[in-house]
């Protein structure tokens, strides 16, 4: 009786447990993925959080820090630097503090790695730039340049009244008053979007109206003047014959 001298072979589901052990090993030892950084660029979609009050303690925060410095500067008269001198130190103050606590409690200080400017972003932000500064070109051009009386009546009308209401105001009151405009009108323009757009469509059709009775006026004053103008030319040839 014969015996085989070689091994059974191995069965597959040794194999696959090999295979699996060996690949739970590599996994160990890679390094672990980085998570995912922050861009800065999300600061926009910050600033319309606020601006819409979908944030509203970072609203009310800055209504009432534009508020507190418009008191300070315009009704208590303290100096700009002064105040910037004394915000800067709470400032500095607090995060000291701040520091130090957090360090006396063994936590880990915030890690500010995770904050970049990526190329998309400053890429994004010129090209909006651009197109800001082409916009206000071709607004000047059409203003001046071309033969658009209806802008440039706007336009002159507009610089006419923002200097008669600067007039009365300081610049610190305009950007005050620029702010609580930022904070409050795109809130109601959204939450009363039908309303306005039907208040404006109105207005549109009226202006639409006044402008095509004045066109035809104006049309009509020509004719007149013409026909008068050719009456005189015709006495005119009449005496001279």
């Amino acid at each position: 009786m014969q015996t085989s001298t070689d091994s059974p072979p191995p069965s597959p589901t040794r194999e696959i447990g090999n295979n699996s052990a060996s690949n739970m090993h590599t996994t160990s030892t890679e390094s672990p993925t980085p998570s995912p950084t922050r861009d800065v660029s999300n600061s926009t979609d910050l600033v319309r959080d606020v601006i819409l009050w979908k944030r509203k303690n970072l609203s009310v925060l800055t209504l009432l820090g534009a508020t507190a410095i418009w008191l300070a500067l315009e009704v208590y008269e303290f100096k700009f630097v002064a105040l910037f001198s004394w915000m800067s130190m709470l400032a500095i103050a607090f995060l000291f503090f701040w520091g130090n606590i957090h360090r006396l409690l063994g936590k880990e200080p915030v890690d500010m790695s995770a904050m970049y400017i990526s190329e998309e972003s400053t890429m994004a932000m010129g090209t909006k730039i651009r197109e800001c500064v082409e916009n206000c070109l071709r607004l000047i051009f059409s203003v001046s340049a071309e033969k658009e009386w209806l802008v440039f009546a706007g336009t002159v009308a507009s610089l006419g009244l923002i200097s008669v209401v600067a007039s009365y105001f300081d610049l610190l009151t305009l950007l005050y008053f620029g702010v609580v405009v930022g904070l409050t009108g795109p809130f109601v323009y959204v939450k009363y979007e039908h309303k306005i757009k039907e208040w404006g469509l109105q207005v549109r059709v009226r202006y639409q109206r006044c402008y095509a009775t004045v066109v035809q006026r104006v049309k009509e004053m020509k004719n007149k003047l013409h026909g008068i103008k050719n009456k005189l030319q015709e006495k005119k040839r009449k005496k001279t014959e």
